[in-house]
């Protein structure tokens, strides 16, 4: 995202700040949207659709679930780079505020391409080791029965 030349209405150091406060804030994300197109490597993505299918598929392979962490970083990345603009750019108010609710808006779609997947595989793994344990407990059992 280019052409931040600032004219009249430039961004103040306080409103500089302000912005840049909010990126460090803890809920940062409430009230942003993930981006419907965004530019990647290139190439324009329909970003929100493909961080619903992400997010939304009932049993993820590990290939799908490393598909979004790597997701999640190209984005995160991207999101610091348009922090660093914020912080260095001269830039008028309005394109500070856009700039600022893109960057914002990936963030969202990084925090919930990490925290769900890596959240659905541990509940997997609690329930995997449940049904270990239900295995264990019926193979005692049936060990008890026959040397009775």
């Amino acid at each position: 995202m280019k052409g931040y030349e600032c004219m009249n209405d430039c961004l103040t150091p306080a409103e500089r700040g302000k912005i840049l406060s909010h990126f460090h804030s803890l809920l940062f994300w409430v009230g942003e949207f993930v981006p419907e197109l965004e530019e990647l490597e290139g190439k324009e993505v329909p970003l929100r659709d493909v961080v619903f299918q992400f997010i939304t598929e009932q049993s993820p392979s590990e290939a799908t679930i490393k598909g979004a962490h790597e997701l999640a970083a190209l984005l995160d990345r991207k999101a610091k780079a348009l922090e660093e603009d914020l912080a260095t750019k001269n830039m008028g108010k309005l394109r500070a505020y856009e700039v600022m609710h893109e960057a914002l808006g990936l963030l969202r779609a990084v925090d919930e391409l990490r925290d769900v997947k890596a959240e659905e595989r541990h509940v997997k793994a609690k329930a995997l080791m449940a049904k270990v344990s239900d295995e264990r407990r019926w193979l005692d059992f049936v060990k008890k029965i026959n040397t009775n």
